[in-house]
């Protein structure tokens, strides 16, 4: 990684690509049918930052030698989320959705999304935040926070929210331990897959 940026450039970058759009989309100033285009920006945005900071594979995550290491623990963090996400849908009793409909939906939209969502927020916000903080705590703190203001535009808050804020702080934790962006963005396909099929994260 070369051309490393300012502190404040890193806080203007942070704003730009991860708050800026979800308050457009949240105040209603742009519509959310606009979702796709301000991802397509993001993502954009993202990508010229890493050509000019020459970032290699293994800093964006993209490796292979410590998959084998790593697998059971993002094998052990699905199950341990499935199960979870089921008892919550158990307790709370969540609506019922049209399966077929968001089986559907959830193949077009949530897969790639979890992987550009692990690509923007792990792989690319992880070490954007390394340079800020040196405390990993802050740095799962603030990853969690990021990522859990990514889904104030979902409806039932009460619920959506604390499970975002509680698998951003995983997330996060294993990528900081166990970086590999393959397998965290399985693991967060997954659970999409699930959350979304319990009616957990519907787009309004």
């Amino acid at each position: 990684m070369t051309n490393l940026p300012s502190k404040r450039l890193i806080l203007v970058q942070i704003f730009i690509i991860f708050v800026l759009p979800v308050f457009l989309l949240y105040f209603h100033i742009l519509p959310v049918s606009w979702r796709f285009v301000m991802l397509a920006i993001s993502s954009l945005v993202i990508y010229g930052i890493i050509r000019k900071e020459e970032w290699s594979f293994e800093e964006m995550g993209v490796r292979h030698d410590n998959f084998k290491k790593s697998l059971p623990f993002y094998f052990s963090f699905v199950v341990v989320g499935i199960i979870a996400l089921f008892l919550i849908d158990h307790k709370l009793n969540m609506p019922d959705i049209d399966t077929k409909k968001y089986i559907i939906h959830t193949w077009i939209f949530f897969i790639p999304i979890s992987f550009f969502q692990e690509f923007a927020f792990r792989s690319f916000l992880i070490p954007r935040l390394e340079k800020l903080y040196s405390n990993k705590y802050l740095i799962i703190l603030f990853n969690a926070i990021l990522f859990t203001l990514l889904h104030i535009i979902f409806p039932n808050l009460g619920i959506g929210l604390p499970i975002a804020f509680v698998s951003g702080i995983f997330f996060a934790l294993l990528y900081l331990k166990y970086p590999n962006l393959v397998l965290i963005s399985i693991a967060h396909s997954v659970l999409n897959i699930v959350a979304v099929l319990l009616g957990f994260f519907v787009i309004r």
